[in-house]
């Protein structure tokens, strides 16, 4: 996609946020409160928001989905038009610009202003066509979060669970998790959608998912460079540069024509220009912090830093590869336009020098020109921010790592250059103290259940509060969780025998304890093997505790019985994993060594656990890595009985090898010391089996004291049980 060149010259750039005043100024005079237009123009998305979390706190239930959909179109909409009238705009007065060079000085100054009232006037009279005067005006920050963090569709899924519409409400679900992966009690939610009748996996659409088709993209080049197919790689790996720019220009331009708060008092006295350059700074501050916005995943807290040149680095290897080499050639020079001493594309670029020698024109190839642009433009934006920095007072967090020092005014250098240094150091430290566990657990307590014994302990597997122990389940018991797990094959938690979520050569099942005692109480499996799927879990538990010395009471976050088959015609040349290398509660960087403990990884997991119910199948090995996820420091191989436990922290990456034939069965289980972590099917079936038997679910209420909430921290806990369907809940999971 092309990149607009920035022609402005600094003083011009100055003078682009009087476009601001302009546009405020026809908006902030319709402020008074608004009704839904009947001009057909878009009415405040927000005034519709708040009519529909009124009506969801007074249970009127179809006003509520009325309202909180219209709430959300009517945002879509209004972002679309922005973006249009920003195209539609993108040239309006340039013909005044042109004409700068040869103007006199003294005229240029109303030559500049007359540039930007036809700008003004366009993008006013755009708007103006689509959308109210009260529609135009900024939302609040409680609304932008609202949205920001898909709350509506946390209020959505208990409304169309009410109305019986559990195909929208499976829908909403999904879509608030997307961007909500910790919340435990949503999860939960989405797994009895998955069992409820009339739900297909079609149904857990993310209604949002136009605004996020760069990861898409980023996962898919990703899974195609783990199973080396380079050409499909390059192809994911173009397709997401081009989307994360089209999403960053996206971005950029809601900067543009969206309105602004502007003070009626300035702070001090401050003649128009100078408040015109406070609000251009904020303008391009705004565009900048697209950079970041663009690298976040939904649900993360932090950017992925230098996201742009890593998917270039990730394609220039990847051409490489495929045997695209004047392709690499313009990809690494387009590359070391953000790096251009580093060492290692250098040495690359001299690689394919070599290689092409006698090709003239792909020597001749030069940087891809979008990506030339991209840089052109940041620079003069950065250094106009910097230059705000060190003369204006003004703030401002640069998004990248890339930055060249000759942008940073020479008064800012040397404090520049010391927060590089520090974080620097940050990261040395890191290094030095990766190996240090801080969870508060220490291996080497006792043993509490006769016939277990260790088989592995720190010492053998190369690592920090790891451990293997044996003997931990019979053959016998082996032999009828198995069974368990053949009867999850057809009728578990809805997987239906479907392909693993990690790869497409392995088939996956999965078994909750509630879903058991369910099957047990159609009569599917027997009573006593659910119970036993139980205990199992009451025994691992007492192991991790007395093992690892919690210092607190430790619950079940969750325990799923998971198979995964090899399929058939699907092996030959496999160079994947079964489940890649992950910590069970941070996201790990490779690249960097660090581990990020916040969403979409499961925070809360302390310890965690799988035991093995058989070895009778290929591959399948259980690995410990360090952590680069590549070196790895030891391995276990499954069998019935045979239990892993380790912390979940960024001490034990870990995966499991491919399963090239056969059926591999275990139970993994992991536990919190956080009590509003636990895991609430499992107590539903405790539940269950306390009643005596009793197979009706038991009727709860809904948690008034949660449902009184403010709507922005409204995710109200929701419960309701009938013979029909099982709960929903819908409240917040605290972190």
């Amino acid at each position: 996609m092309a990149l607009r060149s920035n022609t402005l010259t600094v003083y011009v750039a100055l003078q682009i946020t009087l476009l601001f005043f302009l546009n405020n100024a026809s908006t902030s005079a319709s402020s008074g409160p608004s009704s839904e237009s009947l001009s057909g123009l878009l009415t405040p998305y927000d005034e519709l928001y708040y009519r529909g979390v009124r009506a969801y706190f007074n249970e009127e239930w179809e006003r509520a989905a009325e309202f909180i959909e219209k709430s959300i179109s009517t945002r879509e909409i209004l972002l679309k038009t922005r973006l249009s009238c920003h195209e539609e705009c993108l040239t309006a007065g340039d013909d005044r610009l042109s004409k700068l060079g040869t103007m006199d000085k003294n005229l240029r100054d109303l030559w500049i202003l007359d540039w930007v009232q036809l700008r003004a006037e366009c993008v006013k009279f755009c708007m103006g066509r689509s959308v109210s005067p009260a529609g135009l005006l900024p939302v609040s920050l409680d609304i932008d979060y609202e949205f920001g963090t898909r709350n509506p569709y946390n209020f959505l899924q208990v409304t169309y669970y009410k109305l019986d519409k559990v195909q929208k409400a499976a829908s909403a679900a999904h879509t608030f998790f997307m961007a909500n992966p910790s919340h435990l009690e949503m999860r939960n939610n989405i797994e009895k959608y998955r069992r409820m009748m009339g739900v297909k996996d079609e149904d857990f659409l993310d209604r949002e998912r136009e605004h996020e088709k760069h990861w898409e993209m980023y996962d898919a080049a990703i899974q195609a460079e783990g199973l080396s197919d380079w050409l499909k790689a390059v192809k994911n790996w173009k397709e997401c540069v081009n989307e994360t720019l089209k999403q960053t220009e996206d971005c950029r331009a809601q900067c543009v024509i969206a309105s602004q708060f502007i003070p009626e008092e300035p702070d001090s006295v401050q003649g128009v220009y100078e408040r015109a350059a406070a609000l251009s700074l904020s303008l391009l501050s705004c565009k900048q912090t697209c950079v970041s916005l663009v690298s976040t995943r939904p649900g993360r807290v932090s950017a992925v830093e230098d996201f742009l040149p890593m998917q270039l680095e990730h394609l220039h290897i990847a051409q490489y590869k495929a045997g695209d080499l004047k392709g690499a050639v313009e990809t690494l020079r387009s590359l070391l336009l953000f790096y251009p001493t580093d060492s290692d594309s250098l040495s690359n670029l001299q690689l394919y020098s070599q290689n092409l020698e006698g090709d003239t024109e792909a020597l001749e190839a030069g940087p891809i020109q979008e990506i030339a642009g991209y840089i052109s433009r940041a620079l003069e934006e950065k250094k106009l921010l910097y230059f705000g920095v060190a003369n204006l007072d003004f703030k401002f967090s640069d998004p990248d790592l890339w930055t060249p020092e000759d942008v940073v005014p020479e008064s800012l250098r040397e404090s520049w250059r010391a927060e590089k240094q520090l974080l620097h150091e940050k990261l040395k430290q890191g290094e030095k103290a990766e190996e240090v566990d801080e969870s508060g657990f220490y291996a080497g307590g006792p043993v509490p259940v006769v016939g277990v014994t260790i088989t592995m302990d720190n010492q053998g597997l190369n690592g920090t509060n790891r451990v293997v122990m044996d003997g931990v389940l019979s053959q016998s018991e082996c032999d009828r969780v198995m069974q368990l797990a053949s009867v999850a094959a057809s009728m578990g938690d809805g997987y239906r025998g479907r392909r693993s979520p990690h790869t497409p050569h392995e088939k996956f099942e999965g078994l909750t304890v509630l879903r058991a005692l369910k099957m047990a109480q159609d009569g599917l499996v027997n009573q006593s093997d659910a119970r036993l799927l139980h205990q199992i879990g009451e025994t691992v538990r007492v192991l991790m505790h007395s093992y690892f010395r919690s210092h607190s009471d430790l619950y079940f976050s969750y325990t799923h019985l998971v198979c995964r088959s090899a399929i058939p015609g699907h092996q030959e040349g496999r160079s994947d994993l079964s489940h890649p290398v992950h910590v069970d509660n941070c996201i790990l960087e490779p690249e960097t060594r660090q581990c990020w403990r916040e969403p979409p990884a499961f925070t809360h997991r302390d310890l965690s656990a799988v035991l093995y119910l058989n070895d009778d199948f290929e591959g399948g090995e259980f690995f410990f890595t360090d952590r680069d996820a590549k070196t790895v420091t030891a391995s276990v191989k499954p069998s019935c009985g045979r239990l892993v436990g380790y912390t979940s922290g960024p001490v034990n990456p870990h995966g499991v090898t491919a399963v090239t034939a056969g059926r591999r069965c275990a139970l993994a289980l992991w536990f919190t010391t956080e009590k509003h972590h636990r895991d609430m099917e499992r107590e539903e079936a405790e539940g269950l089996w306390a009643a005596d038997g009793h197979s009706v679910v038991k009727e709860e209420k809904v948690d008034e004291e949660s449902t009184s909430k403010t709507a922005r921290s409204g995710r109200s806990q929701v419960r309701e049980r009938s013979k029909e369907r099982q709960g929903v809940t819908g409240r917040r999971d605290e972190l």
